[in-house]
């Protein structure tokens, strides 16, 4: 490791140890997004290897952040979030089967999109959570949840700010 990579990695350990528990979250949406946009450019380049890695980690990041939602306070937000994620890691998993982008690009968007509302959320903008609506994409039976208070977003999850 060179020492700008080492710098690199000190600097991102320090902003994930001094992160409040909803910048942590945009973060891994960040990361999630960032190994997508690398799976696709690999997909491209025919490097299965590449892409295999890059999809297992946003699987990974799929997998921690379905793992924290908080399923007895959340309700139907954290419900329809799960069903969320378990269509990311399912359209991933045969977006790799069928070397398809387009099914990377959608996942990538889905959560782009997600990533958007928590950073309203986590930049305060949202601080008065009753006035401000956060739209939640819409995939298959998501009907209820297209607009939802960051309150009860937030509920969804197992964070505390």
């Amino acid at each position: 490791m060179n020492g700008t990579q080492y710098f690199a990695n000190r600097y991102q350990e320090v902003d994930v140890n001094t992160a409040t528990p909803l910048q942590l979250v945009v973060m891994l949406y960040d990361a999630a997004v960032n190994s997508l946009e690398k799976a696709r450019e690999q997909m491209q380049r025919n490097d299965i290897a590449g892409r295999t890695k890059e999809v297992n980690k946003c699987v990974a990041i799929i997998s921690e952040l379905q793992s924290s939602l908080n399923m007895k306070e959340g309700g139907e937000i954290a419900s329809g979030l799960n069903r969320l994620y378990d269509y990311m890691k399912g359209t991933l998993f045969k977006a790799g089967l069928d070397q398809d982008p387009g099914l990377i690009a959608e996942v990538e968007g889905l959560l782009s999109n997600l990533r958007s509302a928590w950073r309203q959320i986590a930049s305060g903008k949202a601080a008065q959570a009753a006035q401000v609506d956060v739209a939640i994409p819409a995939v298959a039976d998501f009907a209820g949840l297209q607009q939802a208070s960051a309150d009860a977003i937030m509920k969804s999850f197992s964070i505390s700010a």
